[in-house]
């Protein structure tokens, strides 16, 4: 019997992963898109232009399918803590809930903790420029939360079978 290794040779596109099963080719790269020039509180956003420290969705980046930022921690601690973050692209998308998924993961900037929590958080395509995530805190039973500031990676993925 011999060893034999396995080189994947897929080369779809990023906006087309499903040949992959589902995952990025390796090689691709998250775009960067810099820390979300809103203060800290209830709404964050990635604009379709540079400002300050958000490098900007510009034209060209929709095609992309993966985005990585910087958000800063949600409003004062509570029960149900809620953070909007919107995502907007210079150029349409042409994603649709009945053709994408979208996976977002989250990384917190400090441990967790029963008052300090990342969260968990939702996806959605707004318009046909915009992504929004919804952030959100559990409280632990009779404990307050609080939304720390995170690195967020949104992905975008084909599905394999569109909905009808």
């Amino acid at each position: 019997m011999s060893i034999q290794s396995v080189v994947n040779t897929n080369t779809s596109a990023v906006s087309d992963i499903t040949g992959n099963r589902g995952n990025f080719p390796q090689g691709v790269m998250a775009y960067e898109m810099g820390t979300s020039a809103t203060a800290a509180g209830a709404t964050q956003a990635f604009a379709n232009a540079a400002t300050g420290t958000d490098n900007g969705l510009a034209a060209g980046t929709e095609t992309v399918g993966a985005y990585q930022g910087s958000i800063a921690a949600g409003g004062g601690a509570a029960v149900g803590v809620v953070q909007l973050i919107t995502m907007t692209f210079a150029v349409a998308h042409g994603w649709t809930s009945l053709t994408h998924d979208i996976v977002v993961t989250l990384v917190g900037a400090a441990a967790e903790a029963a008052a300090l929590t990342v969260g968990s958080a939702s996806g959605s395509f707004g318009t046909t420029t915009t992504i929004e995530v919804r952030r959100e805190a559990g409280a632990v039973f009779g404990t307050n939360a609080q939304l720390q500031a995170a690195t967020m990676l949104v992905q975008v993925r084909k599905r394999g079978v569109d909905v009808a």
